[in-house]
């Protein structure tokens, strides 16, 4: 197990002073957030440490010799838009962001994207999934192919009162995830395991951790 962070929590710094910052505090490795150029919309959002968009031959070979320098593995690209958004258009761009995410994890080498599954907020767990199976088998396809695991985080990503019955992710509980990988059963898909969300859910969160590692589905573990 290697110790890191995700850069979203240090948004001011750019590449070179993110991966100082984690060498000269013996960290292992980040979790490098790439999340499109523009004015973040809510808290963490819009943070890019590294432009998946304009990612050149010259740029990859500069950030893996830059971290190899200082000591620092970059353990994966993180990017957490609502990629079920109700908004058609919306959802098209994060989407095809998304895509671009897996093309630069393979580029670099790191072979993992951190994500969220995505919700629409007003309909029910049921009404959800059967929109994952028309969005989400696509992108996990394109991941298999290019060597890319996709891990999604369990946050709720709940911001008001009216968003019933749900946030912005899908991926909440074990039973929602057990429906979920029903659907989409790729080693290449599998779990951001957070476990400070479940704390907050008073949810058991030491017990999903055995049942979802015999399955080989978590693929980071935030702490």
């Amino acid at each position: 197990m290697k110790l890191g962070l995700n850069s979203a929590i240090l948004g001011d710094l750019s590449f070179e002073e993110l991966v100082d910052f984690a060498a000269e505090n013996n960290l292992e490795c980040l979790e490098a957030c790439c999340w499109p150029k523009g004015k973040a919309e809510r808290r963490y959002a819009g943070v890019s440490h590294i432009d998946v968009a304009d990612l050149s031959e010259d740029k990859v070979e500069y950030i893996k010799n830059y971290c190899k320098q200082k000591g620092v593995e970059i353990s994966a690209l993180g990017y957490y838009p609502n990629t079920l958004d109700p908004d058609l258009e919306k959802r098209k761009v994060y989407v095809e962001h998304l895509y671009k995410l897996i093309d630069g994890s393979g580029k670099l080498g790191v072979n993992m994207i951190t994500t969220f599954l995505g919700r629409v907020p007003n309909k029910t767990v049921e009404e959800n999934l059967e929109i994952v199976k028309e969005v989400w088998p696509p992108i996990v396809k394109y991941a298999e192919e290019k060597g890319v695991k996709i891990a999604i985080e369990n946050c709720p990503m709940l911001f008001t009162n009216d968003e019933w019955p749900g946030g912005q992710n899908l991926m909440t509980t074990p039973a929602i995830w057990r429906k979920v990988f029903e659907i989409l059963n790729s080693d290449n898909f599998g779990l951001n395991y957070d476990p400070s969300h479940f704390v907050w859910q008073h949810i058991d969160y030491i017990k999903p951790i055995y049942e979802f590692k015999e399955k080989y589905s978590i693929f980071i573990i935030k702490i």
